[in-house]
């Protein structure tokens, strides 16, 4: 089973509150080892990250999770650290536009700080699912939420599932919060049937797909990208339809050789179905 990449990223100026950040991280870590599928994450730390950091990050790691824990703001920042610890802010729109950029393998983006829903809206247009909160919310509560919310996914369930039962745990431990965390989902995307960790039984009794990391020779990967550009918008929408998870991770937007591009991306990423299965549903859009 490929694991999960889940880049986690922290800062905590020393101006601001104390925030109880490696607590965030080892309760998260006690959840994920009690679970059935307790090897299917690969958490990747920056702490007292500076802005840079989460650049340097994305550009090495291409992760599918990207976690902030940390302080947001009124005026629609995330705080991370300068050179000093001092607080330095990230405005809303550099979010967007880095994201925009480099989303690559990024599925869900999860805000966990203060006030950042607006962030987490803007986020969504690229990102399929991305979490925010609507108010500031304590340290038990993003806590609690984030710990519960990783192990509902190490079990199998969807993000939608895995929300709505970081929300449950607050209720039964009396943590009046459950109304802060909110999903945002992008346009065309479903949280309720995106998984991350797929049990090794819903596999069975199916041909094994071919894997992101099988070896594809460059000339076969290029006559397969100049195919898929060429398609007619009509058959691009059925070539879509047809190929199981890809309706959830193509845009629609742009024209038919950018949503290629995307589609391609996402086929040889760690949580893509592999070249192979594109290019069945290309013979099955050719041969129908």
């Amino acid at each position: 089973m490929d694991k999960v990449k889940v880049l986690f990223v922290s800062a905590n100026p020393v101006a601001t509150n104390r925030l109880q950040i490696h607590e965030e991280i080892r309760q998260i870590g006690i959840k994920l080892r009690a679970v059935e599928y307790r090897d299917a994450f690969d958490f990747v730390p920056r702490f007292a990250a500076r802005p840079d950091d989460l650049l340097q990050a994305l550009l090495e790691h291409k992760p599918e999770i990207v976690h902030f824990s940390g302080h947001g703001s009124s005026a629609q920042q995330l705080i991370f650290v300068d050179d000093q610890g001092n607080e330095k802010p990230v405005t809303k729109e550099a979010l967007v536009h880095l994201f925009r950029t480099l989303k690559d393998n990024i599925r869900l983006v999860l805000l966990n700080a203060c006030s950042t829903r607006p962030q987490a809206e803007a986020i969504a247009e690229t990102i399929d699912c991305t979490i925010g909160m609507r108010k500031p919310i304590g340290d038990e509560a993003a806590i609690v939420f984030a710990a519960s919310f990783y192990r509902a996914l190490g079990f199998g369930r969807s993000v939608k599932e895995a929300f709505e039962l970081g929300k449950a745990a607050l209720l039964l431990e009396s943590i009046p919060e459950d109304k802060t965390p909110e999903l945002l989902t992008r346009a065309g995307a479903d949280a309720s049937a995106m998984i991350f960790v797929q049990p090794p039984a819903a596999a069975a009794g199916k041909p094994a797909p071919s894997k992101p990391g099988d070896p594809v020779s460059m000339p076969e990967r290029l006559a397969l990208v100049r195919d898929l550009s060429r398609l007619a918008p009509p058959d691009w929408e059925f070539l879509v339809t047809v190929l199981e998870g890809a309706a959830a991770r193509v845009s629609r937007h742009g024209t038919v050789p950018e949503q290629a591009a995307e589609l391609i991306r996402w086929a040889e990423s760690p949580t893509g179905p592999g070249l192979a299965a594109i290019e069945e549903a290309f013979k099955t859009l050719q041969n129908p």
